[in-house]
């Protein structure tokens, strides 16, 4: 899956039907409201993509009834990313309001995260949705106004051809797949359904631009530089962890030696302490 594109194909005005589609599918297979119709705020722009130093990229929108739609598209994994949806939906929830407004204007504010990995391998379900609910009445909501979904693409498993028994199947498909469908199933994916029809006509177009093509491969790389250097320094901080952990557990062992009136010079050698490093514990 390739963010920038994504973006691309549903954060373009020309594309709105298509935007429409897919949340339609997202709602409809968990039962929620669907939308009539929407207007796009952060449709996209080639200049912004170019400047955007984010490694996730979303799509914010306004359906006809007031209610808020972000889409955010995440290709690496990141382990606090459960939190930083959380955090991302608060700012769309309390941006809806300025100086003066009351809380009764406020309108339910909906997160879809587009995951190309996995978040939650405790559960089965590929996409899942969490709002506030009572603790021991789980059937209880406190608001509709939070709505959080997390779909995995990879928890899908399309090696065979795939029988797309809902929408929401068929947009997953194509979103792990468009660039490397088959030619057996491509007929099967596009059969009824024009918005995913148009969808792969908009990506031969984006694959054909030059320009488009360059700021993609440009935004995948810098993404790939940002979690090389942020994998080397996790891993950096680990090595200093445990050498910190191993360094205070031979201190924690020479004071107890020390406690049992063992030489000095016989806990240096044990230890690999030095003799005023233990002096210093006297």
């Amino acid at each position: 899956m390739a963010d920038v594109f994504v973006r691309y194909l549903l954060g373009s005005e020309s594309n709105k039907d298509i935007l429409i589609d897919f949340l339609n599918a997202v709602f409809s297979h968990k039962g929620h409201e669907l939308v009539v119709d929407l207007e796009i705020r952060n449709p996209f722009n080639l200049t912004t993509i170019q400047e955007s130093k984010e490694s996730i990229l979303d799509i914010k929108a306004k359906d006809r009834n007031g209610r808020w739609i972000n889409v955010e598209v995440q290709v690496s994994h990141e382990p606090s990313y459960a939190a930083r949806s959380l955090y991302y939906w608060a700012k769309s929830y309390t941006d809806q309001l300025s100086r003066g407004d009351v809380y009764s204007d406020l309108s339910p504010s909906v997160c879809i995260n587009l995951l190309d990995f996995t978040l939650f391998p405790e559960l089965s379900d590929f996409h899942s949705c969490f709002q506030i609910t009572e603790k021991d009445h789980k059937e209880y909501i406190l608001t509709e106004h939070l709505e959080i979904h997390f779909i995995e693409l990879s928890k899908l498993d399309f090696t065979a051809i795939p029988n797309f028994e809902t929408a929401i199947l068929r947009w997953c498909y194509y979103f792990k797949n468009e660039g490397n469908i088959q030619e057996d199933t491509m007929p099967v994916l596009l059969k009824d359904n024009p918005a995913i029809e148009k969808a792969h006509h908009v990506y031969e177009d984006f694959t054909s631009d030059e320009q488009l093509m360059d700021m993609a491969e440009a935004h995948e790389k810098w993404v790939k530089d940002v979690n090389t250097r942020l994998k080397t320094a996790r891993q950096q901080g680990l090595e200093q962890g445990l050498e910190q952990g191993l360094e205070q557990a031979k201190i924690e062992d020479a004071k107890k030696m020390l406690q049992e009136g063992l030489d000095i010079a016989l806990i240096c050698r044990i230890t690999g302490l030095s003799e005023d490093q233990i002096k210093k514990l006297t």
